[in-house]
């Protein structure tokens, strides 16, 4: 069989039109620091731990990884990125299955960041309701935008949450079918605001830290936040010890939300416009990342003091988004920043979007997939994959509508992700040495070492949900992941069959490089 029978055709069809400042918008929506600047991380950290030293240090540690993800990027860069890299590297079978359980583990992400956005629009309200005194706004966050975590959702505002979700996800993915130039615009223009509101955000803390304490005790007063009476009177940058375990700790939480999310780029490699984007698309969104992650938290600790954040953040409701909102004394100001925080989450879904398609794309132009997911329409969109997305993305959705707790359990397949990482590590290992590349190959040691250790954390820590904080695994996401494993590997083999019973050697496919 030759290799241009081997695949659905010779051409993929995507075209190449995605410039550097797409690509780096992509990759920023997939590491989602303003998700992290919201209630991801601070509510989590104890006493002597840093959390903008935490960021720094995991900037340090993800090096290894943005070197291996760049050097492939510019080696092998296809559709699916790191999926054809481990399905060359280290067989069909074994990245067949990674990537369909990843996407799939990611599939559950989008559709609980879609359906928990609704936590930031009740963060805006009560915040701005409160400060500005505005009683309307702070009924809404009472008894309309209610808090999902709270976990007292009634059937009613479960059901509209689930129709703001659906509609919202549904609206991106007609507009990505539309056009696909269409799609990656809508990342930009959504990456612009969510990072302008983020910069802006930063510039009212750094601006009002003369006077924040008085600034924001109304709101933490609101929000029946209790702040020692000492710690009001005292502003200090730094703990009077800092912990290296307590502010290490901190790391699987930025592992979680932001520097490992690499793949966004690479997996729209063939689409990318000129060698510097494909270059320079990783490791710009790596800096920006680690720029606002480590400034906004350094600013909170400037303008607060650190003991003041330590009693605060464990309320949930006080954070950089609503302490920026809360000292900014501008409804405008206010408002713009409220908007930034809450679009950061539709930000994310609108990468989701487009780089589900493509995985999905490139495991049907393997055949690993029925070949309809690899048609596209008129305008260079994978029509089918796309459906595929809001088919699965609607039905995940209905967990929270059901079961709050259910829900909250499958932010735990994020151990589904650090061992997909793992075998990225493993592939840059094997294409290192075949090829012998050096810095490939110690970049991929270094990587794997770093993601077997948050692979062991993701397996034993409470905080990443795959255990409870009894160390019993968590039923429910035990459940997803081993039926995610055992369904996506079931796939591989069907399919293998099904080629088979048609002449076509599945494995021989994975013996070469898809075509772009």
């Amino acid at each position: 069989m030759t290799s241009k029978s081997l695949f659905i055709r010779e051409s993929s069809g995507l075209i190449k039109q995605v410039n550097l400042i797409d690509a780096v918008m992509l990759n920023l929506g997939n590491m989602s620091v303003g998700a992290a600047l919201f209630e991801s991380i601070s509510p989590y950290i104890s006493p002597g731990g840093v959390l903008w030293l935490a960021a720094l240090i995991g900037l340090v540690f993800a090096i290894p990884q943005l070197i291996l993800y760049t050097i492939l990027t510019q080696k092998i860069g296809r559709t699916g990125g790191d999926y054809v890299w481990i399905s060359r590297a280290l067989g069909g079978g074994i990245g067949s299955t990674l990537a369909l359980a990843f996407m799939l583990e990611a599939t559950a992400y989008f559709a609980l960041i879609s359906f928990f956005s609704a936590s930031s629009i009740n963060a805006v309200l009560f915040t701005i309701g409160t400060t500005d005194k505005i009683p309307g706004l702070v009924y809404l966050s009472n008894t309309v935008f209610v808090n999902p975590y709270a976990g007292s959702l009634t059937l009613t505002q479960r059901l509209i949450f689930y129709g703001i979700s659906a509609a919202a996800f549904a609206i991106l993915i007609g507009l990505n079918i539309v056009s696909a130039k269409l799609g990656y615009k809508i990342v930009t223009g959504l990456g612009v605001f969510s990072l302008l509101s983020t910069v802006l955000a930063m510039i009212v803390i750094g601006i009002n830290s003369p006077d924040f304490i008085a600034k924001i005790t109304p709101f933490i007063t609101a929000a029946n936040i209790s702040v020692p009476s000492s710690v009001l009177t005292s502003k200090s940058f730094l703990p009077s010890s800092i912990s290296l375990t307590a502010t290490l700790a901190l790391l699987p939480l930025f592992a979680i939300y932001t520097y490992p999310w690499m793949n966004a780029g690479p997996a729209v490699a063939a689409e990318l416009k000129g060698q510097k984007t494909l270059k320079l698309n990783i490791v710009l969104a790596v800096l920006i990342t680690g720029v606002l992650a480590i400034g906004s938290f350094a600013l909170m600790d400037y303008a607060a003091g650190y003991n003041f954040n330590l009693n605060a953040y464990p309320s949930f409701i006080y954070n950089f988004w609503t302490a920026a909102m809360a000292v900014a004394g501008n409804p405008v100001l206010q408002w713009i920043i409220g908007l930034g925080s809450i679009l950061w989450n539709y930000f994310i879904l609108a990468y989701g979007v487009l780089v589900f398609s493509r995985y999905i794309f490139a495991l049907s132009f393997d055949r690993v997939l029925p070949e309809k997911f690899t048609e596209l329409n008129r305008k260079g969109s994978p029509v089918y994959a796309h459906s595929l997305d809001l088919i699965l993305t609607l039905l995940l959705l209905l967990i929270p509508v059901f079961s709050i707790n259910a829900a909250l359990a499958l932010y735990g397949a994020s151990i589904v992700a650090m061992l997909y990482f793992v075998f990225v590590s493993l592939a840059g290992i094997v294409i290192g040495k075949k090829e012998g590349y050096r810095g490939l190959l110690i970049a991929g040691a270094l990587s794997l070492i770093y993601f077997a250790y948050l692979t062991y954390l993701a397996a034993t820590n409470p905080l990443f949900g795959f255990v409870t904080s009894n160390g019993t695994v968590n039923p429910v996401t035990a459940l997803f992941v081993g039926v995610g494993f055992l369904g996506s590997a079931l796939v591989y083999v069907v399919s293998k069959h099904i080629r088979m019973k048609k002449g076509i050697d599945l494995s021989l496919v994975f013996k070469e490089i898809p075509p772009e």
